[in-house]
This record gives C-alpha cells, structure tokens and sequence, in this order.
C-alpha cells in the first residue's frame, strides 16, 4: 500500500487566523468589555474595529486574529453566550486582507443639513454613487429641528472634484438642504475646537 503524502502528513492548522465579527445588541454597560474578555479568553487580539450606539441599540464590527485552532463557530458561540439572548452575532473567516475593491482617492465629508423627509439619505447616497464615490462612514444628528448628515467619503483622483461639489450643492439644493463637501482636513479645521 502505498500512502500519498497527504495521508502522511496531516494539513496542519493555519499558525493564526483571521476573523471579522459584528455585534448587535441592546445597549448597555459593560457591552465593549464583555465582547473583548470573550476575543481575549480565545488568545485573540482585536485589530480594526468599529463601535457605535444607534437609537439604543450597541453595534460592533470588529476584526480578530487568533491561533488557528480557533474556529469561527467558537468565537461566536462565545460571544452569544457572553452577550444577552437576543444579541445577533456573526463571525465570519477572513483570512487575509482583501484588496479593496472600491475606489482609492482623498477623503472628504459631505454635509446636509435641512428637515428630516423620506427620501433623503436615498438622494444623498444616489448622488454619491452615481458619481463613483464611495461611503466610508456615515452618521446623522438631530440640531435645532433640523436633521444633519454626515458622510465621510472618498473621492477618486481621476474626477472632476469641482464638478462633483458644485453638482452636490445644486442637487441637495432642490432637495431643501445645505449641501457641503470638502477635504476633510478643511471640516476638521472648520468644525473642531
């Protein structure tokens, strides 16, 4: 009998692996360091992350590098035990990171402010696509009866970056809104103490 050297020398287990997990929850205290004692009682180190509180709801996305005996099975099953009963949690293999697959460019914010109507992160979000930039992170507050909408976006090198802000104010324009969108470095400057 002759044995392949797959049969002779086991596959052995990756010396770490990669996972990106998302939380959903239920506000409360402790929420944060209750999912890090999980990653870390795993041998797990967090890398990107990101973590937020949305109408009292707690969202987490998160990546994790762990030994390669751990599975994404064990860390969710983990974190589900370790959260309460209604947690929505996933874990997802990531083994390496992937090549982006959207456009690289400079980072701006695009601003909106005006009244809160159906229709217009819909309006926002179309113009942006449609003009091939892409939506890194997004966030809307309520100030003084008004709805403001925050965006930070990157905007290809290969576009008429003009064009692209000019065409944003008009567009939120007819829409009832201020539009604003610039480098980020100027909203930094403009908008923090």
């Amino acid at each position: 009998m002759q044995i392949r050297p797959s049969e002779k020398f086991p596959a052995l287990p990756p010396p770490v692996r990669r996972f990106i997990a998302s939380v959903l929850v239920h506000d409360r205290v402790g929420l944060l360091r209750d999912v890090t004692r999980a990653v870390f009682s795993l041998d797990g180190n967090i890398g990107g992350i990101r973590q937020t509180v949305v109408d009292g709801f707690f969202t987490l996305v998160f990546t994790s590098e762990h030994p390669g005996q751990v599975t994404p099975e064990a860390l969710r099953s983990l974190l589900a035990t370790s959260l309460e009963p209604e947690a929505v949690v996933t874990v997802l293999d990531c083994p390496k990171t992937r090549a982006a697959v959207v456009p690289t460019g400079s980072r701006f914010v695009a601003m909106t402010r005006g009244a809160d109507k159906p229709g217009t992160i819909f309006a926002i979000t179309s113009f942006l696509v449609d003009h091939g930039v892409n939506i890194e992170d997004w966030m809307v507050e309520e100030e003084a009866g008004q709805v403001v909408y925050i965006a930070q976006v990157t905007v290809s090198e290969a576009v008429d970056f003009r064009a692209i802000q000019e065409g944003f104010r008009a567009a939120m324009t007819e829409r009832g809104l201020t539009g604003l969108l610039c480098h980020e470095n100027i909203f930094r400057a403009t908008n923090e103490i």
